[in-house]
């Protein structure tokens, strides 16, 4: 779960996985020749077109510096056959973490099959996997990639996993399985575009420019539920402050905790407003604050985020988000969710001062694993010896987090790959960037986003190369019907889209 401190953050999708390991997998070798699995499908689209389709499950083989196979990245890609002079655009999806596998893109949004999870369906009978009238499969062919030890995805000596564990490392690890599909299928005229959640956006910006600096053209880079920036996580900083307060303001108005009166739009406004400027302020006197100014900003805050001002003296005007998942609703006697403050569930320890779960987590878990583990096997005919690692969470402590960006110099912690996209988009012109957030995100809170890419440093005539979309929905923005309806028209009609 998100806290406000890189040590505590784990972005990749939920945390309870079917085989997530408590400490960096020592899996068996996988063989060094690329597998691949081949069946074919059809799709009935939401306009009633039938669209043929081949599933490929398959490996990539990663070589080391020597020239030497190091690894197999596992990835599973749903290709349309092409009409005559036509070239598909293919899109490459990951999810984050670091240390999760793709399973929740792969399975709750754009391919040819969906599970229907939906945060207005919340218990029942446990939703079973279907297929997908509303995919991208008509505009795009999609690729999604497993991270080195994720899914099945695994350096072939174990030991060796640490080469593939780091910032810098995982972005040469994607470059290279990228080109390397792009190369064994004949791809290099197609249209490309990146597609990550959470941490993979973090992927994104770095993979992006090693791309275009490879010589490999990148068309469009899209974002979704972006981290950028890690600096903004510094201990002793008030950035993360400032940019949690919009999202907890966006979930006091959900949980009717606010007045409501003039909608979810204007409310999340006002308090962008008052967090870049009268809160902003006030933190930025620290102790030094006086009084009179001091009462204003708590009932400022407390009239946008639906906490008492009582608490808010008692906080000293800083609510870490897991603080404000437990204190917003203790009056029902409820936690909202982390990944998505909409969901909402119960603990045992009432008087706790923070939350100890996530309902949005338990919430999808289960149904996405399980239905996944019998797509994969049954209507893909893939069986491998190992376990399909859904996420490694001992991954991240280990994790280099250090970054060489593009000019230098190195970051040794913290690393802001914002500086890679901006610098991609400069070198790429025609590159375009679409940022896709949700209001209700404690985990890579969206005004956090808005702060980063305000400052990629784009010329005026690139700035309309980079466009934003927000989202009444959390971390994972395709849990709901509407929302995924109309994140599914974005993204298509990005995809779609031909510069001037």
């Amino acid at each position: 779960m998100l806290s406000a401190s890189v040590a505590g953050i784990m972005l990749a999708s939920p945390m309870a996985p079917l085989h997530a390991t408590d400490k960096p997998a020592a899996q068996a070798s996988e063989p060094v020749a690329e597998k691949r699995v081949v069946t074919s499908h059809v799709l009935t689209m939401a306009k009633g077109v039938k669209l043929p389709y081949s599933a490929t499950v398959g490996t990539l083989q990663l070589k080391d510096k020597q020239g030497k196979p190091g690894a197999s990245l596992f990835y599973v890609a749903y290709t349309v056959a092409p009409k005559a002079a036509e070239r598909r655009p293919v899109t490459f999806f990951y999810n984050g973490g670091p240390g999760s596998s793709s399973i929740w893109l792969h399975m709750a949004s754009f391919a040819p099959v969906r599970v229907p999870v939906d945060v207005g369906k919340q218990g029942g009978a446990m939703p079973r996997l279907a297929p997908n009238p509303d995919s991208l499969l008509d505009s795009t062919d999609m690729v999604f990639l497993d991270a080195v030890g994720t899914g099945y995805s695994r350096a072939l000596d174990p030991q060796d996993s640490k080469h593939y564990w780091g910032n810098d490392q995982d972005a040469a690890a994607f470059m290279q399985a990228i080109r390397r599909y792009v190369e064994i299928n004949n791809r290099w005229l197609s249209p490309k575009y990146l597609f990550g959640e959470s941490y993979g956006t973090t992927r994104s910006a770095m993979l992006s420019y090693k791309l275009i600096d490879s010589g490999m053209p990148v068309d469009g880079v899209i974002l979704m539920s972006s981290i950028l920036n890690f600096a903004q996580r510094a201990p002793g900083l008030d950035r993360m402050d400032i940019n949690y307060l919009p999202s907890y303001a966006a979930t006091a108005w959900y949980h009717g905790k606010v007045d409501r009166g003039t909608g979810l739009d204007a409310h999340v406004a006002r308090a962008r407003q008052f967090a870049q400027g009268a809160y902003a302020a006030a933190l930025a006197k620290g102790q030094d604050i006086g009084a009179e100014e001091r009462e204003s900003v708590i009932a400022q805050m407390a009239s946008l985020t639906g906490l008492s001002p009582d608490y808010l003296r008692q906080a000293d005007l800083h609510v870490p988000p897991d603080r404000f998942r437990k204190e917003l609703l203790r009056d029902r006697s409820a936690v909202t969710g982390g990944f998505d403050t909409r969901f909402i569930g119960s603990e045992g320890d009432n008087a706790a001062d923070t939350a100890q779960s996530d309902p949005a987590d338990d919430a999808i878990s289960g149904a996405i694993i399980a239905n996944f583990s019998a797509y994969l096997a049954h209507d893909l005919g893939y069986a491998s010896d190992g376990d399909y690692v859904v996420n490694t969470p001992a991954l991240f402590p280990v994790w280099d987090w250090s970054h060489m960006p593009p000019g230098g110099p190195r970051q040794n912690a913290m690393a802001n790959v914002a500086i890679d996209l901006g610098a991609a988009m400069r070198r790429a012109p025609r590159m375009r960037v679409l940022s896709l957030s949700g209001y209700y995100d404690l985990s890579t809170p969206f005004f956090a986003t808005e702060f980063d890419l305000a400052h990629l440093y784009l010329p005026t005539e690139l700035r309309p190369n980079l466009v934003s979309r927000h989202y009444a929905s959390g971390h994972m923005l395709y849990l709901d019907g509407k929302t995924f309806t109309d994140v599914t028209r974005d993204v298509r009609g990005f995809i779609e889209a031909k510069l001037d």
